[in-house]
């Protein structure tokens, strides 16, 4: 018997896989605890939206006995100025389970993504306020690339939607 490293210890094994309609409760409460609320019928219609694999993955960690913890979201950035790369749109892992690795898995899955598409490099943006995220990055290879302010602009003719809706597009392929 082998005997496992304090880190190997605390790690659960989870399985990394692109997530299925009976996950995506667990995806919009995930995505609560980041600051986002979001609806499950918001969950479908954006991964229904996200289903071209050269351009997206979305992946999600499970626990043994089916229990969602986590997520991660990446897709290509394409400019005119610069040369295109993978860039992480969202991260998380469920607040009971983090510390543990299964944060690290997910990035390396998005990693491997991006790597088997093409792409030499990935990045991610984090909010000035998230500390703890930004050590993680660090922690895992990241270097601070630039500081930057970021602006938007709401879109739509209803008041009370912050970044503009694009509901009308509907995929009757969602549930």
């Amino acid at each position: 018997m082998n005997p496992q490293s304090p880190a190997d210890a605390q790690q659960p094994d989870c399985l990394v896989r692109t997530p299925r309609p009976v996950d995506y409760a667990c995806m919009a409460d995930l995505a609560e605890q980041l600051g986002y609320e979001c609806t499950v019928e918001e969950i479908c219609e954006r991964l229904c939206e996200m289903q071209d694999g050269n351009r997206y993955t979305v992946l999600v960690a499970e626990l043994p006995g089916g229990r969602i913890v986590g997520w991660i979201g990446a897709y290509i950035f394409r400019s005119v100025e610069t040369r295109s790369c993978a860039e992480i749109s969202g991260l998380v892992v469920d607040r009971s389970v983090r510390s543990c690795g299964i944060g690290r898995t997910l990035l390396h899955a998005a990693e491997e993504w991006a790597r088997s598409i093409g792409c030499d490099a990935i990045s991610v943006k984090s909010n000035i306020i998230r500390d703890r995220a930004h050590c993680f990055y660090t922690n895992n290879g990241y270097a601070h690339a630039k500081t930057q302010k970021e602006f938007r602009k709401n879109l739509s003719p209803k008041s009370g939607l912050p970044y503009g809706n694009c509901s009308d597009v509907k995929n009757d392929d969602c549930i």
